[in-house]
């Protein structure tokens, strides 16, 4: 958490409003790849996806982006009476619980998608699968994003896309590598 926001029309500032939310990509991003990698452990052999698994998936995708926002929340907080020497206020600690909840967005994609296949009894596996890969499609298009921002051309836009996919994919197999 910057000590102050930067100054309105900065073009580094790209925070995204959805009705009421603020949406960081760096958070968003973040919260991504941390998810995913959350995901990649995941295996329940051949188990449909009925109500125990689902409620277990609901979990998975839940605990680590609670840890993640709660670790940047105690950060922040820490940080700004280090920074100011004062307890925090009331304001500032609305703005470090709204800041730090964004972390947990992510995770409303994967559970509404849970929600859809339960009831079609998807392999939990390929469901989770199938949420991996929408993952690394998301990677690959703030790649194609960035490449964007940056003026360059769909060509290099596309290249972006591509190594930032596969620079996700790669996270995921040494997580694998690391746990297996």
């Amino acid at each position: 958490m910057s000590a102050q926001p930067p100054p309105v029309g900065d073009p580094h500032d790209i925070q995204f409003r959805v009705g009421p939310l603020v949406l960081d990509p760096h958070v968003l991003i973040y919260s991504t790849l941390m998810l995913l990698t959350a995901y990649a452990l995941f295996d329940e052999g051949t188990e449909l996806l009925v109500e125990g698994a689902w409620a277990g998936l609901i979990g998975i995708t839940i605990a680590p982006l609670f840890a993640l926002s709660m670790a940047h929340a105690f950060s922040d907080a820490l940080d700004t009476q280090i920074r100011t020497g004062h307890r925090l206020t009331g304001a500032e600690r609305r703005k470090i619980a709204a800041d730090n909840l964004q972390y947990m967005y992510i995770g409303v994609p994967p559970i509404l998608l849970l929600g859809i296949l339960t009831p079609l009894e998807w392999d939990a596996n390929d469901a989770v699968g199938l949420i991996v890969v929408l993952g690394l499609l998301s990677l690959a298009f703030w790649g194609a994003f960035a490449a964007y921002r940056a003026g360059l051309s769909w060509v290099r836009q596309l290249t972006f896309a591509l190594g930032y996919g596969f620079m996700g994919l790669l996270v995921l197999l040494v997580e694998l590598a690391i746990t297996h």
